[in-house]
């Protein structure tokens, strides 16, 4: 009976071991490396190993990944593997204790509801240059990202998007990527702010001299959010007609993020007369005054790293109140009445709920 017992001990002591490293042929290929690999989901926990190119994770469940683990099988090659993943509230891994993670080994946390947000992957050993590593993941929000290869960032960065979703494929240096359907070109996106002092720069030639504030919006709809930066302020009463007693807040500055870089889509000189409003649309509205005589508003809608003009109404009132309908050059396109020109104010408004937050460097 004592064998027996000491037996079945041992069994279970072996088991999570076997479990956690498959080694039948029929997940192995013989011919070429090649890697298995199992995430840790969201109210799922672990799932079973997937194969070269298959998906792990979920996908249209807004589920979190929370670890992972990448087993390689050299296929008798000098090749090792090293991964590390983006964590909520930690970043990076290679900024902790923790570093890199070797084959099979647990990438991100466990009982900390923490999401997975990007990831790395690369291969080492003397014939790591024979053969390349895809890998793709779905990243909240964005859908699947574009592909990344050998150490490349794949996933978000300072968004605050988990991932859901991941696939990894070695194939043969020389041999076409895998197919894989791809939502968003780029492979990693990262928040502008985090770019800082690519940003800075830009608020001193501004000239914003007071404290600022920043929040994101996709005002895009491409599913990434824009660093729009301002600050908010008292409502103003005067110069701004339509929307008087509403203007809570001025926009700064406004980027996106183009090939990892940001790219300035608005701004101006903070002591130009003139000011940018956010509309819950996430239309722009642009006021400016030449005079006490002389206003205007302008409307955007924000695009692909630019800003598309909608219309534009001029006031002059030096002698009665005479609106006007122009393009974005300024030449006159008609002269409207009060009510045609309040027709196109009401269609905008002033955005009231932003959750601003300081910007500290």
């Amino acid at each position: 009976m004592r064998k027996g017992i000491q037996s079945l001990m041992a069994l279970l002591v072996v088991l999570p071991i076997i479990c956690m490293v498959p080694t039948s042929t029929s997940v192995w290929a013989d011919a070429a490396p090649s890697v298995i690999y199992c995430t840790h989901v969201q109210n799922v926990g672990w799932q079973d190993y997937s194969q070269q190119g298959k998906m792990s994770g979920t996908e249209g469940r807004g589920l979190r990944l929370e670890g992972i683990r990448v087993s390689l099988n050299e296929a008798g090659y000098d090749l090792g593997i090293e991964y590390q993943t983006h964590i909520q509230n930690i970043g990076w891994e290679t900024g902790t204790a923790k570093g890199w993670t070797t084959s099979n080994g647990f990438s991100g946390t466990e009982g900390l509801g923490y999401r997975l947000e990007a990831i790395q992957i690369k291969l080492t050993g003397a014939e790591a240059g024979k053969f390349d590593i895809y890998y793709q993941v779905h990243a909240q929000n964005m859908g699947w990202l574009g592909l990344a290869k050998n150490g490349e960032s794949a996933g978000t960065a300072g968004y605050g998007y988990r991932l859901e979703g991941i696939r990894i494929e070695i194939v043969p240096v020389g041999t076409a990527a895998p197919g894989w359907s791809v939502s968003k070109e780029e492979p990693f996106y990262e928040n502008p702010l985090s770019l800082y002092p690519s940003i800075a720069s830009d608020i001193e030639e501004l000239n914003w001299k007071n404290q600022l504030y920043y929040y994101y919006e996709d005002l895009s709809n491409d599913g990434i959010p824009e660093l729009i930066i301002g600050k908010p302020v008292k409502p103003w009463n005067y110069a701004v007609y339509p929307y008087s007693g509403q203007c809570n807040h001025e926009i700064a500055l406004i980027f996106q993020v183009e090939n990892g870089s940001p790219v300035r889509i608005l701004g101006r000189d903070g002591s130009i007369r003139g000011r940018y409003y956010m509309d819950p649309n996430n239309f722009i509205i642009d006021f400016g005054s030449g005079g006490a005589y002389s206003h205007g508003w302008s409307y955007y809608k924000v695009g692909d790293c630019d800003l598309s003009f909608i219309e534009h109404v001029y006031l002059d009132n030096l002698f009665g109140e005479k609106y006007t309908l122009e393009d974005q050059n300024g030449q006159l396109l008609k002269y409207l009445t009060e009510s045609e020109a309040y027709a196109i104010f009401n269609k905008y408004s002033i955005k009231s709920n932003i959750d601003w937050t300081p910007i500290v460097f």
